[in-house]
């Protein structure tokens, strides 16, 4: 199983012999997941998770990220944590492909073990590049297998495991054990149970995280496993060097999850058209496909369940025109304003089978806006903005919404820290990022 397909690709990536344009896209990938742990350091279930952490394993001497960072952990509870919080606020990237966010899985476990080890920028990169290609292979095998839909953890782990593994610079064969051990020990983390019920779960990604550097960390040890089922996916690893899956990532413009997007996009473009304030609004209805009718509560009771919500969501920025972490820190005044809870009820979804069949490579949605006068515009096929191709951010938005999450948290050492990001290749120990990730 050493000389399987999928693991000479691992052990064998080389950063220098990556595209241009993969170098840029495994960077962006680092520098989104670490603002989004910046701004989940804030959040106010941070202390508790972190309390949970020392009770189970004591102090160590790993950073955890942001304002958590007077505290150090043992390795796996810095994993677990830092992983936790790039998840929190909902704004970590994510992959069409994939149906799930791979960043905030293994950009934390790498950069949490690559530090520990002393490794170089440029050998982080190659783990988060083989990381993301393990990953996507697994989600699409677990999806062509059947059966009930896993979260980001259920798929993402494995690559964890083999992007902690590459930094632990395992042989062939530990390789080979760390991910079929990882496919046999992941999460289950059923996704439509997951959005049906939010909570600080997240898809599983803390856990995913953290069960990836465990079996990589094991199989280095000498644990052995079963042979990796992607070992014997030819046809889906046929392509191992030529697709590279971390160039199809896409990234987040609001708090919100990824299944809103569509449509906070639309309101957007309608807003370019008319400008409106909220009590303009009569009625919004949603044609969308079917999975993300799952996400209809019109009263959620915290903001971990209004970010799973389309119409609370919309009806949110319909207000105030934007749905970042800072306006997800009050509780009780992102749920209990009743101008968003009433505009809320008078947002409608239906299914539009022709989108379900796009579905999950396209979310796509159409929009009408009913003002109170009863003129309406509509907007039809609607795909996220800051999709992969030719919807991605520019590095200009990229760096906004850093400085947007980062700031806040590190206050004018946002912009050192993002410097050192942009050139992460030329790094020669982790540690000099891990130093700049304390709080202000």
């Amino acid at each position: 199983m050493a000389d399987s397909a999928v693991v000479q690709f691992v052990q064998k990536l080389s950063y220098d012999a990556q595209t241009p344009e993969t170098k840029h896209f495994s960077k962006r990938a680092v520098i989104d997941c670490i603002g989004c742990g910046l701004a989940g350091s804030s959040h106010d279930t941070v202390p508790g998770v972190i309390k949970s952490m020392l009770e189970i394993d004591g102090k160590g001497c790993n950073t955890v990220w942001g304002k958590g960072s007077a505290d150090t952990l043992e390795l796996k509870g810095a994993i677990f944590l830092n992983a936790y919080t790039s998840a929190i606020f909902d704004m970590d990237d994510g992959h069409r492909r994939a149906q799930g966010h791979p960043g905030a899985v293994i950009v934390p476990a790498t950069l949490t073990v690559g530090a520990a080890l002393g490794r170089s920028g440029k050998e982080m990169l190659e783990a988060v590049i083989v990381g993301y290609d393990v990953a996507v292979r697994e989600a699409v095998r677990i999806r062509d297998a059947g059966g009930p839909r896993k979260g980001t953890s259920g798929w993402c782990a494995p690559g964890a495991a083999a992007a902690v593994g590459k930094l632990l610079k395992l042989t062939d064969e530990q390789m080979a054990n760390a991910i079929g051990m990882c496919e046999y020990l992941t999460p289950q983390a059923g996704q439509d149970r997951s959005v049906n019920f939010p909570s600080m779960t997240k898809e599983g990604i803390p856990w995913g995280a953290y069960t990836g550097s465990f079996c990589a960390h094991l199989a280095k040890g000498g644990f052995t496993a079963h042979r990796p089922h992607l070992a014997d996916c030819e046809e889906l690893c046929a392509d191992l060097g030529q697709r590279v899956e971390i160039d199809f990532t896409y990234y987040k413009k609001w708090s919100a999850c990824r299944w809103a997007h569509p449509a906070l996009g639309g309101l957007e473009q309608v807003r370019a058209e008319r400008s409106f304030k909220i009590n303009d609004i009569k009625h919004v209805q949603i044609r969308s496909f079917e999975k993300a009718l799952l996400l209809s509560n019109r009263k959620p009771k915290s903001t971990l369940e209004a970010v799973y919500s389309i119409p609370f969501s919309l009806a949110y920025w319909l207000k105030h025109g934007q749905i970042e972490p800072d306006n997800l820190k009050d509780e009780a005044a992102m749920v209990g304003d009743d101008e968003v809870c009433d505009m809320a009820t008078r947002i409608d979804m239906e299914h539009a089978p022709e989108y379900t069949q796009e579905f999950p490579l396209k979310c796509i949605q159409d929009i009408t806006v009913t003002f109170q006068d009863g003129s309406t515009i509509t907007k039809t096929g609607l795909e996220s903005p800051w999709d992969a191709g030719e919807r991605a951010p520019t590095d200009e938005q990229i760096k906004t919404k850093f400085k947007t999450l980062g700031e806040p948290v590190l206050g004018e050492k946002w912009a050192e820290l993002y410097g050192v990001l942009e050139k992460l290749d030329e790094v020669n120990d982790l540690n000099e990022v891990v130093k700049l990730l304390t709080k202000a």
